[in-house]
């Protein structure tokens, strides 16, 4: 997609379209696509920017420490605006990160080609990190070698009660993909074909399935991890976890 382009709300899983068919727009602002939501006239809309803002130190984060050292390679299907592919990628993981919604996908293009150019990123990082566009459970299904990790980062339910906003962008994404219907067809794909599968969770939500191995915790998020040794090789890059 390109700026100018007007993008429909619709549900990111499949055949759950949940907009009211008001368009957002795709609007080229500071040599990169922005995202604007209908209704907000000229505020400044949400894009991709590397490296992500982070508080934590790369090899101590608890998303590191949920893959653990004998992972080699992760696939993230649930992409957004790329801020855990970049920290995974930061850690030392290669990653391929998949996003299926075209205009959160070009955002990502063009965040990352942007701070590419402006000499953002470190070398290492970028040969080590992809980003594109397509169907998680097709790249799922692609997985073909041991000591591989996937990363679901599904859309939050919505919060029983109420709580304060989350941050603008999750606000924009929740509005224009909805509802999330597939991410427990997303787990049951990745446990069979990866050796370790790390879900994303609110910390009081229930788990997506309940036999989770281990979780780590923080202030914010639960990381559940559901494991298949059956899939793990006999490498990785030292010790275990």
């Amino acid at each position: 997609m390109r700026a100018g382009d007007r993008v429909e709300a619709s549900g990111r899983g499949r055949g759950a379209a949940t907009g009211n068919g008001e368009a957002f727009r795709l609007v080229e602002a500071g040599g990169r696509l922005e995202l604007r939501p209908p209704g907000e006239g000229g505020r400044t809309g949400i894009r991709a920017v590397f490296p992500p803002d982070s508080r934590s130190a790369p090899g101590r984060s608890p998303l590191a420490r949920a893959f653990g050292k004998r992972i080699l390679r992760i696939l993230d299907p649930t992409a957004g605006l790329g801020a855990d592919a970049y920290r995974l990628a930061e850690s030392g993981y290669r990653v391929r990160a998949v996003e299926r919604h075209p205009a959160v996908s070009a955002l990502l293009e063009s965040g990352w080609a942007s701070d590419r150019a402006m000499g953002r990123i470190p070398h290492e990082i970028a040969e080590r990190l992809e980003f594109l566009h397509g169907e998680g459970l097709d790249e799922i299904a692609r997985i073909d070698s041991p000591d591989v990790g996937v990363y679901l980062d599904p859309m939050y339910p919505r919060p029983r009660r109420n709580k304060a906003l989350p941050k603008r962008e999750l606000q924009v994404l929740r509005q224009l993909l909805g509802e999330e219907t597939d991410a427990t067809e997303l787990l049951d794909a990745a446990r069979v074909r990866a050796a370790r599968v790390v879900v994303k969770r609110p910390r009081r939500a229930p788990p997506l399935r309940p036999d989770v191995d281990f979780a780590l915790s923080t202030k914010l998020v639960r990381l559940d991890v559901y494991m298949n040794p059956r899939n793990m090789g006999s490498g990785g890059r030292g010790g275990s976890s």
